[in-house]
């Protein structure tokens, strides 16, 4: 069993054509909120606790998550006052935590992923971050990782081509980013550069779709609904 927090807080400014003023993960991929899936994959994988990280329309999301009641595990909320950037937003959440780790995805994203075994396979004090093999990297920026599951560098959005990609899905020691200096940062330029040399790499396959532009949502709609 494990803690899960998902980042659910941004304005959504790439998709707003379609999504107007709904919450991006709150916007309907079938005949649900794409957020929904999310915490349904993490349940059913071994979660036992969501801790929603929200800023936009946060009273929105929470009264229909209230109402709906998607999952059965328990669901929490920590709302940011001010948008603190996704470092911040997830340093802020951490404070609920009770466990050493967590998971941490993004409300936006949809992996095929074994969160459980991802979780118990994270080695204590060292954060893990899920990569997928795609074929164009450029949007993403790309890993390199050497043959033992070790972060070696991480390389600019420009990067063409073929490559292992961030999914934006994190084991965490709850430690380590409550202690971090910063309240407002990013989870990769600011917090992962700074532990760079101790970073283990969770390989996953399958589907992995980003619902942040227009082009990918239509994508999730046509696959996941």
């Amino acid at each position: 069993m494990f803690e899960a927090i998902i980042l659910a807080g941004g304005f959504g400014q790439r998709l707003k054509e379609i999504s107007g003023d709904v919450p991006k993960p709150m916007i309907q991929v079938g005949s649900e909120p794409f957020l929904y899936r999310l915490m349904r994959a993490l349940e059913s994988n071994g979660c036992s606790r969501i801790i929603l990280s929200l800023h936009f329309k946060s009273d929105f999301i929470i009264d229909k998550i209230q109402s709906d009641r998607p999952v059965g595990c328990q669901i929490d909320y920590v709302v940011d006052d001010n948008p603190l950037g996704t470092g911040g937003a997830i340093k802020n959440a951490s404070e609920s935590i009770s466990g050493s780790k967590f998971i941490s995805i993004n409300g936006d994203t949809y992996t095929d992923i074994d969160y459980l075994t991802m979780f118990e396979g994270a080695e204590e004090g060292k954060v893990t971050i899920s990569a997928i093999m795609v074929e164009d990297a450029s949007r993403y920026g790309s890993l390199d990782v050497d043959i033992h599951g070790n972060l070696i560098n991480f390389r600019e959005k420009k990067s063409a081509g073929r490559g292992l990609i961030n999914t934006g899905t994190y084991v965490i020691p709850t430690k380590l980013i409550r202690n971090f200096e910063l309240d407002e940062f990013s989870i990769e330029s600011d917090f992962f550069p700074r532990f760079s040399d101790s970073i283990k790499v969770f390989k996953t396959q399958g589907l992995f779709i980003d619902i942040g532009v227009p082009k990918d949502y239509w994508k999730a709609c046509e696959i996941l609904a």
